[in-house]
C-alpha cells in the first residue's frame, strides 16, 4: 500500500490538492480508508474550502468526481469532530499555526500550490511532509530535508532551440484541417488576425481555431499546445487549447473553446467605456467579476499552470458571470515558460529578461494578481496612474509612487474623472492590501486576495455599507448610457455545476486553535496523441523536422488566533456550499 507509512501518525495536515488530483481514484480511497484506520485528527487550512470554490465554479468535466471526494472526505471526519481548520490563508501563517501539533505529517502532491509556496516561502517546520507523485510517495523530515532532496523543475531545454515550423502549407477559409485523431475540422469564417496568427469559425460551433502565420511555431510552443491539449482542461470559461490542428500533415494551430464578449481592456477603459457596456451595473457586479477572474487564474495555478502574461485584454467578458481567458498559449505550463510579458503588469524584478530563458514563481504571478484586482475595482486605471506625477508610469512603479493612503489624508495625486471616490468606498482589509503591495511591496498569495474579494461581494449582497454610494459602480458621480443598452443573445453562455446532491447530516469542522487550553476544541482528460512530438533537443519525432533556425528577424510570523468561520457569501449561489443552510465550514 502506497500510503501505508501515513498510519503512523496522529496528526495528518491535508492539502487539498489530494482530493482535486485523487479524487475518484484507487489511491484515494486508500487515503480514506487509513483515516478510518488509523483514527488521526486531520487539519487543513482556510484555502481548503475557496480551492474547492474555484474547482466547483469552472464546472470542468475532469473534476467531477471532486464532489465525491469531499463529500466522503467530510463524511468520514465531520461526524466524528475530526476535521479542524486552521483559520488562515496564508502560507507561513498557517506552518506557523501547525507548528506544535503532536506526531504531525504534512500530506500534499508535487504540482500543488502549497508545495510551491512552501518551496518558494521557506517557512521553516520540522514536521514530515509526505508527497504523493505518479502514485508513490515520498516523505521529507522538515524543510532542510525537502529543500536539500526535492529535485526543483528546471526550465526544458526546448526554450533555447532557436528554430520555428518552415511549411508551405496555407490555410484559410473553406480549407479542412484535421485533429491529432484525423478528425476533420472546415474553417467556416475568419473571426479576427494578429500577430501570431488568425482565428476562424469552424463547422463545430462551439469550436474555434487557431491558425498561426508561418514563422511562429516553435517547438517549445507546439510541445506545450501539445501537453495543454493531453491536460483535457474543459472550463466553460477559459479558452483552453482541445485539439492539435495539422494541415496536409503539418502542424498549423489547435482549437479552442468559444469565448464570446469584448476584451476586459475594452470595457474597464473608463466610466464612459463601462458604463455604455454595462449600464445596469452595480458596484457588486465590478466584484462579481473579480471574483470569476480570480477563480478562473487559481484553478490553473492548481495544474502547474502559471498566467505569466495577466493583462485586461487576455480575457473576455460578456457580462458580470460569463468570462473567458483567452490567449492561453502562451501561458507557463510545467517546466515550459512563458515567452512574454507586458511591463506594466509585471514585476520590476523581472523588467528586461528574456521571458523564455526562466520559470516564473508564483510570487510573480502574485504581483500580477494584485495588478489585476486594483485594475478590476478602478475600472481600468492603473495602480500608479496619478496626477502631477512623475513623467513616466515607470518612473511611478519604480518609486512606488502609490497615490493613495490608509486615512484618505491626500487627494493631491489621485486621478479625477469618476475614479477619485472608489479608495474611500473600498472595505478596510481591500484597502489595506492593495497600499501594502504598491506602496510598500508586500505581496499576499492569489488566494488571499480572493478570500477578500468574497468577503466584499458578502458585504455588498448583504448590504453591510450604510452609505449607498458604497453600491456605485463609481461613487458620488452620475453616469448615463449614451448608447442603448443591447437586448441579451438567446445563446447568451450560462454557468453550471456538476453539484446537485446535498452533503446530508454534515456538522461544521472543528476550528484548531494553537493557543487554547484545549486547542481541538470546536468553535461551532482527453489524451490526444500529436502525429509528432519534440524530444528535449527540439528534434521532431515524425517525419522529416519541419523546423529550421529562425533568422535575425524571427519573515517569521506568530501562529494566527482563530476567527469565526465565515458561511459562503449569499451573493454566491453557485457552488455545493450553497445546498445546505450551513456550509461546509460554517457556523
Amino acid at each position: 500500500m502506497a500510503l501505508e507509512a501515513l498510519g503512523q501518525y496522529r496528526s495528518l495536515v491535508v492539502d487539498y490538492s489530494i482530493i482535486r488530483e485523487y479524487a475518484g481514484t484507487a489511491l484515494f480511497g486508500e487515503f480514506l480508508d487509513l483515516i478510518v484506520s488509523s483514527s488521526a485528527d486531520i487539519y487543513v487550512s482556510k484555502s481548503f474550502k475557496l480551492l474547492h470554490y474555484c474547482v466547483i465554479h469552472q464546472a470542468d468535466t475532469k473534476n467531477a468526481s471532486a464532489s465525491n471526494a469531499m463529500r466522503d472526505f467530510c463524511s468520514l471526519l465531520l461526524p466524528g469532530r475530526k476535521l479542524h481548520s486552521v483559520q488562515t490563508t496564508e502560507t507561513t501563517e498557517f506552518m506557523a499555526g501547525i507548528a506544535e501539533l503532536p506526531d504531525c505529517c504534512i500530506v500534499t502532491t508535487a504540482t500543488g500550490i502549497f508545495t510551491k509556496r512552501l518551496l518558494e516561502k521557506k517557512p521553516g517546520f520540522k514536521c514530515d511532509l509526505a508527497m504523493l507523485e505518479a502514485g508513490k510517495v515520498t516523505i521529507y523530515h522538515g524543510l532542510d530535508d525537502l529543500l536539500s532532496n526535492y529535485e526543483l523543475q528546471k526550465i526544458s531545454p526546448l526554450a533555447s532551440v532557436n528554430k520555428y515550423l518552415e511549411a508551405s502549407a496555407f490555410c484559410n477559409v473553406g480549407d479542412t484541417v484535421t485533429t491529432g485523431e484525423q478528425k476533420p475540422i472546415v474553417l467556416t469564417k475568419r473571426i479576427s488576425s494578429g500577430a501570431e496568427g488568425m482565428v476562424f469559425a469552424t463547422d463545430n460551433p462551439k469550436l474555434v481555431a487557431k491558425i498561426y502565420h508561418r514563422g511562429v511555431i516553435t517547438p517549445l510552443r507546439w510541445s506545450k499546445l501539445t501537453n495543454m491539449v493531453s491536460m483535457g482542461i474543459k472550463s466553460v470559461g477559459i479558452c483552453w487549447p482541445q485539439d492539435l490542428l495539422f494541415y496536409k500533415g503539418i502542424p498549423v494551430g489547435y482549437t479552442m473553446i468559444l469565448g464570446k464578449g469584448k476584451t476586459l481592456g475594452n470595457i474597464f477603459d473608463g466610466p464612459d467605456a463601462i458604463v455604455n457596456a454595462f449600464p445596469k451595473w452595480k458596484r457588486i457586479d465590478v466584484v462579481t467579476t473579480l471574483a470569476d477572474l480570480l477563480e478562473k487564474y487559481i484553478y490553473l495555478h492548481m495544474h502547474n499552470i502559471i498566467a505569466g502574461d495577466i493583462q485586461l485584454k487576455n480575457a473576455l467578458i460578456f457580462s458580470a458571470n460569463s468570462l473567458y481567458l483567452i490567449d492561453m498559449d502562451s501561458c507557463q505550463v510545467g517546466n515550459l515558460p512563458c515567452p512574454v510579458g507586458t511591463e506594466e503588469f509585471t514585476p520590476p524584478s523581472l523588467w528586461g529578461k528574456n521571458f523564455s530563458g526562466f520559470l516564473r514563481k508564483l510570487e510573480d504571478e502574485d504581483y500580477c494578481i494584485a495588478m489585476l484586482v486594483f485594475s478590476i475595482l478602478f475600472c481600468g486605471l492603473h495602480p500608479y496612474a496619478t496626477r502631477n506625477g512623475k513623467e513616466t508610469l515607470r518612473e511611478e512603479i519604480l518609486e512606488r509612487n502609490f497615490p493613495y493612503d490608509l486615512e484618505n489624508a491626500s487627494v493631491e495625486h489621485i486621478p479625477r474623472g469618476g475614479y477619485d471616490h472608489i479608495w474611500e468606498y473600498l472595505p478596510d482589509d481591500i484597502r489595506k492590501m492593495l497600499y501594502d503591495t504598491f506602496k510598500n511591496g508586500k505581496t499576499y498569495e492569489a488566494v488571499e486576495w480572493y478570500e477578500a474579494v468574497l468577503d466584499y461581494k458578502e458585504k455588498l449582497s448583504t448590504k453591510a455599507f450604510e452609505d449607498e454610494e458604497a453600491y456605485k459602480v463609481f461613487p458620488k458621480m452620475e453616469y448615463h448610457a449614451t448608447v442603448t443598452e443591447p437586448a441579451p443573445a438567446a445563446d447568451a453562455p450560462t454557468g453550471k455545476s456538476f453539484y446537485k446532491s446535498r452533503f446530508q447530516g454534515l456538522n461544521d469542522p472543528n476550528v484548531f486553535n494553537p493557543n487554547s487550553s484545549n486547542p481541538f476544541a470546536a468553535s461551532n482528460a482527453n489524451n490526444t496523441p500529436a502525429p509528432g512530438i519534440f524530444s528535449s533537443n527540439g528534434n521532431y519525432s515524425g517525419s522529416a523536422s519541419p523546423f529550421v533556425p529562425l533568422g535575425d528577424n524571427a519573515a517569521k510570523k506568530t501562529a494566527p488566533a482563530p476567527e469565526p468561520v465565515q458561511d459562503e457569501p449569499s451573493g454566491d449561489n453557485s457552488g455545493i456550499f450553497k445546498k445546505f443552510s450551513k456550509g461546509l465550514f460554517g457556523q
